[in-house]
């Protein structure tokens, strides 16, 4: 079999492409080189996985040049010049549907051929289709400031234009502020908002504190501008962690969603979410019920699939655990059934196993929550470790003395021995173990001072990456109580 990066990248190719990409190897415009079209009529044969035992470079090379001897040269320089086309063809094709693009590289080109009626003409479909732009964000604002620039160039080649009109420059610098204003919080926010840092804002460039005034300052000029108050709140909910901002992402998300696009629409449901989790690990339990409500809201208007054609594990899972911290038990449990068939193939079955058991756990069925947790098999670090956790709190509640503490042991051997989990992932991971063993002994033994307990309490509300914090802290309330 031939592994190529043509191949490779012809394979991704859908059918329609495929047989677009044939059309554009036949024309002479973009290749004058009749074994290009040789060789694409091979790859039909084997195409999209190439991976037939007939499609070895011996073989294509006899039937692209029958009763010569084999080049091995001949033959790379086919497939370089194959990956060369398909790339071509990928940025011609693109070029095509972006009809802004299309219609800016034309405007320009005419009008440097003094064709300025021409020129015109495709500022105005240009413009057109910025006007159909579903979402202002800072591309769109960039575009508008370039059409703008490219129109006053035109306007002043023409010998008979003595000046340009004042309007021009103005929406220009208009329209590049407002790109740049997005931009820059919208780069912050991103910054503070990634799976190292959940919204917390360590890093502050020059200027922000200068545009963060100018903003607030000018805010009835950005009334309109959805994107922009979008992206500002949640750079202030970043920077502050002050309540009023995740408020005002609410309204957005409320009244302005369909006008953020899928990108947006997908970053508001995060940002928000994340703000839940930093509440809920400060102490502030009622943003389990407003963290369910977000991820709820989410999977109800749909926005859950993104660019893929399946629901993902994470975001299932995510609405399970959620809705069962925050007392859904019912929802959750029609969730569970409803949702099975949208997952991805690959994770299904060890998703859906893996959900019924954490019904049953918090059911307190803790026998059908070892029978439902026995079915999940997957080398996924993610659910090795969930699986593992929940063993431990299974046997935790239902104070078994041996399996406990080997499985104790279990668990400190896989998070020694799994190189691929992070350090901090780790060391988390392991206070949560700790902990959890010092609560069973403190259960099981009558002589462990309540100090103890205090002190645990304290070390566990104030680490901000606990693992299972709140659980840890309910077994310390229920051993208080037994005392």
């Amino acid at each position: 079999m031939i592994q190529s990066k043509a191949t490779g990248l012809i394979s991704s190719f859908s059918e329609q492409e495929f047989r677009q990409f044939g059309l554009f190897c036949s024309s002479p415009f973009f290749n004058k080189e009749k074994v290009q079209e040789k060789f694409y009529e091979i790859l039909k044969k084997y195409y999209p996985e190439f991976d037939n035992k007939s499609f070895e470079k011996e073989k294509v090379y006899s039937k692209l040049y029958p009763g010569k001897k084999y080049n091995d040269g001949v033959m790379r320089n086919i497939l370089s010049r194959s990956l060369e086309l398909a790339e071509t063809f990928l940025a011609v094709n693109s070029l095509m549907k972006n009809e802004f693009e299309y219609h800016f590289l034309l405007m320009d080109d005419l009008a440097n051929k003094n064709q300025f009626k021409l020129s015109e003409r495709a500022a105005s479909k240009a413009e057109e289709s910025l006007k159909n732009d579903e979402t202002k964000n800072e591309d769109h604002f960039y575009r508008e400031y370039r059409l703008e620039g490219l129109r006053r160039k035109a306007m002043m080649k023409q010998k008979s234009s003595l000046y340009t009109p004042d309007s021009s420059p103005k929406k220009m610098a208009d329209n590049l502020t407002i790109s740049y204003l997005i931009s820059m919080f919208k780069a912050n926010t991103l910054i503070a908002n990634n799976n190292l840092n959940v919204l917390k804002l360590s890093y502050e460039p020059y200027l922000m504190g200068q545009l963060e005034d100018y903003v607030t300052l000018e805010s009835s000029k950005f009334s309109g501008l959805v994107y922009m108050k979008f992206y500002f709140n949640a750079y202030m909910l970043a920077k502050t962690e002050e309540p009023v901002y995740f408020h005002k992402l609410k309204e957005i998300l409320e009244t302005g969603y369909d006008e953020l696009g899928d990108a947006g629409k997908s970053e508001i449901f995060s940002i928000l979410a994340n703000y839940c989790y930093v509440r809920i690990n400060k102490g502030d339990i009622k943003f389990r019920t407003e963290h369910f409500k977000l991820i709820k809201e989410k999977i109800e208007r749909g926005n859950y699939k993104g660019s893929k054609e399946f629901l993902s594990h994470i975001h299932y899972m995510d609405l399970v655990i959620t809705g069962l911290e925050s007392g859904n038990f019912e929802y959750v449990d029609e969730f569970i059934e409803r949702y099975r068939d949208e997952l991805d193939k690959s994770n299904r079955e060890n998703t859906y196993n893996f959900a019924r058991a954490l019904i049953y756990f918090h059911k307190k069925e803790y026998g059908n929550a070892v029978k439902w947790a026995s079915k999940v098999s997957t080398e996924d670090l993610s659910y090795k470790h969930q699986l593992k956790s929940l063993y431990l709190k299974i046997y935790f509640e239902m104070n078994e003395t041996e399996p406990f503490y080997s499985h104790i042991d279990s668990y400190r051997h896989f998070l020694g021995n799994e190189k691929n989990i992070p350090q901090s992932t780790r060391e988390s991971i392991l206070a949560y173990v700790s902990y959890a063993k010092k609560l069973f002994d403190a259960k099981n033994k009558t002589e462990e001072k309540d100090f103890h307990l205090y002190k645990m309490r304290k070390e566990i509300e104030e680490n901000r990456s606990m693992v299972n914090k709140f659980w840890l802290l309910e077994k310390i309330s229920d051993i208080e109580k037994e005392k």
